[in-house]
């Protein structure tokens, strides 16, 4: 059985580093050293065993808004939830995804953008119906082709409606 770690993105080390791009490499079939680099300030949990990494996810921290509610929600925007192909269908990256809600105190929610809602549903996520946008400096941008799941927290307001409309910042790589 695996064991986790987690580990804040400056803490890593270079082997660390090293299997992770090489790890969601052969998970997503794309060089993911593009994608690591815009992963600065996440926190990940690893899944070890036999002192390599089996499985991994993270999250950063953003900002949510959701429909008509006032105030944005702190989010801990997950990424990069990837097991090597011949270790898929373990349960590696379910023991990985669900050690992060547990971890997140400080958030009012979860989210990602599912490659596999299937998946992230046995694991207690909800896909959200509404429309979604992001804001670029005063500009608000559709985002048609884009999905994006909800985990409830222990502070996620009670009134979160998934059928509203979810806004996020612009960021560099994928906005969701």
């Amino acid at each position: 059985m695996p064991t986790l770690q987690v580990v804040q993105h400056a803490d890593l080390t270079a082997q660390h580093r090293s299997e992770i791009v090489a790890l969601c490499s052969d998970a997503y079939e794309e060089d993911f050293a593009p994608y690591f680099r815009l992963l600065s300030g996440a926190t990940h949990v690893l899944a070890i065993e036999s002192s390599r990494i089996v499985s991994h996810a993270a999250w950063l921290p953003r900002l949510l808004r959701v429909g008509r509610m006032r105030l944005p929600l702190s989010c801990a925007y997950v990424e990069a939830v990837a097991t090597p192909i011949a270790l898929q269908r373990k349960g590696l990256g379910t023991l990985v995804l669900r050690a992060i809600p547990p971890l997140l105190d400080g958030y009012d929610v979860a989210a990602l953008s599912p490659s596999n809602p299937a998946f992230y549903m046995r694991a207690g996520w909800e896909m959200c119906a509404g429309r979604l946008f992001y804001l670029e400096g005063d500009r608000r941008f559709a985002c048609e082709r884009e999905e994006v799941m909800i985990h409830r927290l222990p502070r996620t307001p009670a009134s979160l409606d998934l059928s509203a409309d979810l806004e996020c910042d612009w960021r560099e790589g994928d906005v969701w």
